[in-house]
């Protein structure tokens, strides 16, 4: 069947906006085994890759900074998200909510994260992040990742490959590094390239997002494996809790560690002069001349201002003790962690999107030629517009008439 459309595309300007689209719906019907067989091959490709597909599991836990004291910083850290400050009614005791994704970037955490071990069901050891992604001997063999490249991910490779010709242009220059050089960059922070490649499949495993409404946070964690999945999230999460205690007390760790110094030196002090004062009693004792009274009021001075400083710095040593105590962050877990049971990516769903996505470049792609040809476009050649004349350009029309 075949819809004759050239009187709507004749009247378009006369007739307005909704003749246009009964005459564009009029044309994807003439279009429709075009459209039915891309979206067909789609929906192939899709299913393909659905059966061929790992499961993937998701482990997750929401939890809320709070202070070791028990004070909530949510409420206070969430309303700087919208422009208010609270560093001055609180001290700057609060710690914004996007310090957390923030701390993902940490090089020192992402070195621990990077060899921590979890459990995977094919070995009987625990296996390191590092040597699960990069170790060729852990590596599961799938056809799955070369459809992927060579199907919707033919675009990325091309770049790739493209920005790997310009690379090698270069020459490459060896420079000598030195002990200091490379003690330097272990501090600042320095990753091979294996390791880097591998944190960037581990950073796409973790994410940290922000419920403004409740005023708490969600880790999630997704792995091959159930349990892998949800040690991946105790993991994170342990050393979100270790470096965020590390970020907000390091002013008064530095502190308390300062104070520890001067204490030991005033501690030494302070039993040097009650040992030279017990000496010379000792020594002294029943002479009551003027030089010996004269003496022992030197040292008793000296011992009681030794004991005062001795008891003003044990005063400050206890309230920097406390005060790091105060500041410490605790992470309250409001949902706990567990093992699920049932992977996260649906099959369905990756059927679905590609069929959709095939639906839509089937429609775009007549839309497309259509308008090229319509220019004067020989370009695509097997896309012809006789069996619409309405589509023709004038010059066309005018042959063929």
């Amino acid at each position: 069947m075949k819809v004759d459309f050239k009187d709507d595309y004749n009247d378009l300007e006369e007739e307005g906006t909704s003749i246009d689209i009964m005459a564009i719906v009029k044309r994807l019907w003439n279009k429709r085994k075009y459209i039915i067989v891309i979206t067909s091959c789609f929906m192939v490709m899709g299913l393909i890759l659905a059966l061929l597909s790992r499961p993937v599991y998701k482990s997750s836990c929401s939890f809320v900074p709070q202070m070791a004291s028990g004070r909530s910083t949510s409420a206070s850290a969430l309303a700087a998200l919208a422009g208010m400050s609270t560093f001055d009614m609180e001290g700057g005791s609060t710690l914004s909510p996007l310090i957390y994704p923030q701390l993902l970037e940490n090089a020192d955490l992402l070195h621990e994260l990077l060899y921590t071990e979890l459990h995977f069901e094919e070995w009987d050891e625990p296996v390191s992040l590092f040597d699960y992604y990069m170790n060729p001997d852990y590596q599961k063999k799938s056809i799955t990742p070369y459809i992927y490249t060579y199907t919707y991910g033919w675009p990325l490779v091309l770049l790739k490959r493209l920005m790997s010709k310009g690379s090698n242009v270069q020459q490459e220059v060896t420079v000598p590094v030195s002990e200091e050089l490379t003690a330097s960059v272990s501090r600042i922070g320095f990753f091979s390239e294996d390791e880097s490649g591998c944190l960037g499949i581990i950073k796409g495993n973790i994410a940290i997002d922000i419920d403004k409404n409740d005023g708490f946070l969600e880790l999630s964690c997704v792995m091959g494996e159930k349990l892998a999945a949800a040690e991946l999230c105790e993991a994170v999460f342990n050393l979100l809790d270790k470096y965020i205690t590390e970020f907000k007390i390091e002013k008064h760790s530095q502190t308390l560690a300062y104070i520890n110094e001067r204490y030991e030196e005033v501690h030494l002090d302070y039993q040097n002069k009650q040992m030279a004062l017990a000496e010379f009693n000792d020594a002294n004792r029943g002479i009551l001349s003027a030089t010996a009274q004269t003496r022992r009021d030197q040292l008793v001075a000296e011992y009681n201002l030794a004991f005062s400083t001795f008891s003003d710095i044990s005063k400050k040593r206890m309230q920097a003790e406390m005060q790091v105590k105060e500041d410490q962050p605790v992470l309250s877990v409001v949902k706990s962690i567990v093992v699920p049971n049932k992977p996260s990516n649906s099959r369905l769903k990756k059927l679905i999107i590609f069929t959709f996505l095939g639906g839509v470049l089937a429609v775009g792609s007549v839309i497309g030629f259509d308008f090229l040809k319509k220019q004067g476009s020989p370009w695509p050649e097997w896309w012809s517009l006789d069996e619409d004349p309405a589509l023709l350009p004038e010059e066309e029309k005018e042959k063929k008439a």
